[in-house]
């Protein structure tokens, strides 16, 4: 088999697991139906992966490569840079709404790999040793970036503050995705306006 082909029928497999694993979660996904998904020979998957759990591995070492398109610094750089005549919220807003567009496109491996990282525990270790730092860069260069008044906002660490930040954002965009469409009463950009507004009102001075 040529170097192509054997890409080609390792990535059908890969995106077929991504789909079952979606669907069924790792636990009750089963190589044959990731091999009947990939219009493959349940044995064919067994040339690329020892195991259903090195399958998983490949999703987590693939969302790593993906997970940089969200936390794009330069994208940031030029949203930022474009909008600087703008106010802190609309800034952050735009980003937001740029940052969803990310989110969405990516959101199936998103997905499996935030749900299996709470019963895997390697998976979770590879996750907070590849992720968690270019979460916070992320977080952290946005809010250096747009420069917050400190005489105006508690005197809070970064590090919570982008904690925080990271926690209503992915909570946000998760649930909207979990939710059903008709489930959705409030747009998008509504809904992030209502988010920054929390989000600013519980970091400001009384």
């Amino acid at each position: 088999m040529s170097s192509k082909k054997s890409k080609q029928t390792k990535d059908k497999i890969f995106n077929a697991a991504l789909k079952v694993f979606s669907e069924k979660g790792f636990s009750g996904a089963t190589t044959s139906e990731i091999s009947k998904e990939a219009g493959v020979a349940e044995g064919t998957i067994f040339r690329y992966y020892k195991t259903k759990k090195d399958i998983l591995r490949g999703v987590m070492l693939e969302y790593v490569e993906r997970f940089d398109d969200f936390v794009n610094l330069e994208s940031l750089k030029k949203i930022i840079k474009e909008n600087k005549d703008k106010s802190i919220e609309e800034i952050l807003k735009i980003i937001l709404l740029d940052r969803y567009k990310v989110f969405e496109k990516h959101y199936d491996i998103m997905k499996v790999i935030h749900y299996e990282m709470q019963f895997h525990e390697d998976i979770k270790n590879m996750h907070c040793e590849k992720i968690k730092e270019k979460e916070y860069h992320m977080s952290n260069y946005i809010f250096e970036q747009i420069k917050i008044n400190k005489e105006e906002y508690k005197n809070i660490d970064y590090k919570v503050i982008s904690r925080i930040f990271r926690g209503m954002m992915f909570g946000v965009f998760f649930q909207r995705k979990i939710e059903k469409e008709k489930d959705n009463i409030i747009s998008i950009e509504k809904e992030i306006d209502i988010m920054i507004d929390i989000f600013f009102n519980g970091i400001k001075k009384n």
